[in-house]
Parts: C-alpha cells; sequence; structure tokens
C-alpha cells in the first residue's frame, strides 16, 4: 500500500484537496492525507474535506515549541517535512512506501514507473533538470546551485535502513537549519537533500520527464498536442505538473519565481494552468487564502512583546534621544555610512 501526503497551512488547503483528488482519480488504491502546520480554523467545514488532516502538534515533534518561533511559515513548513515521514511509517504499519508531493502540484497520470522504481530503492529524488539553461534570465543555473540540484515539492521512501538514516539526519538539521539563507548556505529542507546520494544507498535519481515538470524545467521539456512531454524529441506521458509560484489571481503569470516563460512563448502548457486555476477557484481557493497561519500569528505576537520589554529597559531619556537623533538624519538626509 501506498501513502501520499501533502503539508499545507489553511491558506492552502485548496491546493491541497485539488491535488488529493487528482491523485486518487489517476491511483485509487492509494491513500491520500493533509498535514496541517496550523490549528483548525472556525470558519471553516473541515468535515467537507474528504481527507484525513492531520495537525502538525499530534505528530510528537519535541522541538516544534521552538521551531514555530525559529521559521517563518514556508520555512517551518517544509521543516516538518522528515517529521511527517517518521510519523506515517510508525502509525501505518500498512504502508512501507511514502510519498511527498507539494500541495501544488496535480496529478496527470498513474505513478506506476515510480511505483516500480520503488520497489528497488528506498530513497527516490527528482532532479530540477538534466540539461543545461543557455540565458541569463531568472532562474539560472547559479540560482539553483542556492536552492538546490533537487526539487523537495517530491520525494518518495520506501521503509528500510538507508531512509530511516536519511530521515533521523534530515530531521536533525532542520530543527535548526530549514531557514532561507542562501549567504549561510540554507534553504529550507530542499538544499540538504544535494548530500543525500553521497551519504547514503539505495538512492535513484528519478529523471522521467513526466514526473515534476514546472517552470524550472520547461526549458527542455514541451507539451505536445496529445498531452504528452516531449524531450529530446522524446514523449512521456505527464504524470504530475508542479504548478510553483503560480496564483489563481495571477492567472497571467506562469510563476512569480521566474521571468523566462509566459503564456505568449509556451501556450502548450496554457490549457493547463486555465483548468487548474478553475479547480483552485471551485475547491475556494479565495477563502482559504484569506487565513493567516496560526503560528505565524503566535510568533509576531511574541516578537512584539519581546520588543515592547526591551523598550522599556532603555531609558525614557535615551529613547528621546535617540527618536531625535532619527529625527534628524532622515530631515538632513545624512549618509551615516560614508
Amino acid at each position: 500500500m501506498i501513502l501520499v501526503f501533502t503539508i499545507c497551512s489553511n491558506n492552502y488547503l485548496a491546493q491541497a484537496i485539488t491535488l488529493g483528488l487528482s491523485l486518487l482519480e489517476h491511483n485509487p488504491q492509494y491513500i491520500f492525507k493533509i498535514g496541517l502546520v496550523d490549528r483548525k480554523n472556525r470558519q471553516f467545514d473541515y468535515s467537507a474535506i474528504s481527507f484525513e488532516i492531520i495537525e502538525v502538534e499530534s505528530i510528537g515533534i519535541s522541538a516544534f515549541n521552538e521551531m514555530f518561533k525559529r521559521y517563518n511559515i514556508t520555512e517551518l513548513n517544509t521543516a516538518v517535512k522528515p517529521y511527517y515521514f517518521q510519523h506515517f511509517f510508525k502509525s501505518y504499519n500498512t504502508s512501507d512506501k511514502i510519498i511527498y508531493l507539494d500541495p501544488d502540484i496535480f496529478v496527470y497520470n498513474t505513478f506506476t514507473d515510480l511505483a516500480n522504481v520503488l520497489e528497488k530503492n528506498e530513497i527516490v529524488i527528482t532532479p530540477h533538470f538534466t540539461t543545461p539553461i543557455c540565458d541569463d534570465k531568472w532562474q539560472s543555473e547559479n540560482d539553483f546551485l542556492n536552492s538546490g540540484l533537487y526539487n523537495l515539492g517530491f520525494i518518495a521512501l520506501k521503509k528500510g535502513m538507508e531512509s530511516q538514516k536519511l530521515i533521523d539526519w534530515w530531521a536533525k538539521r532542520l530543527e535548526t537549519k530549514a531557514f532561507i539563507d542562501f549567504a549561510k548556505g540554507m534553504f529550507t529542507d530542499q538544499l540538504w537533500i544535494n548530500f543525500a546520494p553521497l551519504y547514503f544507498e539505495k538512492v535513484h535519481i528519478f529523471s522521467h520527464p513526466g514526473y515534476n515538470m514546472a517552470y524550472w524545467n520547461m526549458h527542455e521539456r514541451f507539451l505536445n498536442e496529445s498531452g504528452e512531454v516531449v524531450k529530446n524529441s522524446i514523449p512521456y506521458p505527464l504524470v504530475f505538473f508542479h504548478f510553483s509560484g503560480f496564483n489563481p489571481l495571477r492567472p497571467e503569470d506562469i510563476s512569480k519565481y521566474q521571468d523566462r516563460f509566459s503564456f505568449d512563448n509556451r501556450n502548450d502548457v496554457a490549457g493547463l494552468f486555465r483548468d487548474y486555476s478553475a479547480l483552485l477557484i471551485g475547491n475556494n481557493c479565495m477563502l482559504f487564502n484569506r487565513s493567516q497561519c496560526y503560528f505565524s500569528v503566535e510568533k509576531q505576537k511574541l516578537v512584539s512583546a519581546q520588543t515592547a520589554r526591551l523598550k522599556k529597559r532603555i531609558p525614557i531619556y535615551k529613547r528621546i534621544f535617540r527618536g531625535l537623533f532619527i529625527r534628524l538624519i532622515r530631515f538632513f538626509k545624512i549618509d551615516i555610512n560614508s
């Protein structure tokens, strides 16, 4: 039995629902679950969602209180990924193969090829691309040196010694080092997986062009009139497309994370985006999108309280002097760095 899960906060529930429905349409024998890095919101009817929702506070992350204070919403959602793998392997004994998919993915076909690869391997990852990018548009090759060779919107694990070692190592790193901080060599959970083929055995780099097609590999992959992915003139079935950075409120943009492609020069994918946008709207993305993550709000309260306490420790005359000094700098436009 294969279990598939995604992770999101309340604001991305429409994407998670859309993903689950598309997955089970083509893989009805699979199990799909949603990991919620949030607390349930009274304004939403969770009973209308046909998938089990597992709140992050229920899976036993001992350091979670420190983690949510440490990270922003994107960092936190990625940092808990190995902990959800730990939870599912322990709690669902019937599932020895577990797949993670980002919520903004849509499935178009069966996972037969992937299931076959998982029979012989314990760790399966997909590269962002496998052919050179030959322009200087964003994102370029050097950008992916910062963010990682493999896209962690997808990772598949089979229960075993090597996958368990990966999970334990990965969880330890992400407890304190899941920041988006390129200068310090960190990019969420993703950059760490550069080490996976070096540190662990039974790792498979899955380069099937139909898996994890997205803006980052559209320079090497096209859709033909039959909806197949074409790479090096060879057609492959499209299995899932990753709509990373797509906003249904801005349907004219392929992704906010790139400036290489538009629907003017990539009309072959326009239908995918149009249909996906309609499905998100039908699954109440406008409602869910307005929700603020509980943990982000709580973190901001803690930061505000800490700032207020620090201000109180500064004598009143120093606060007045500092305020006057700042106004003086602004009035005369003084450059204090010169």
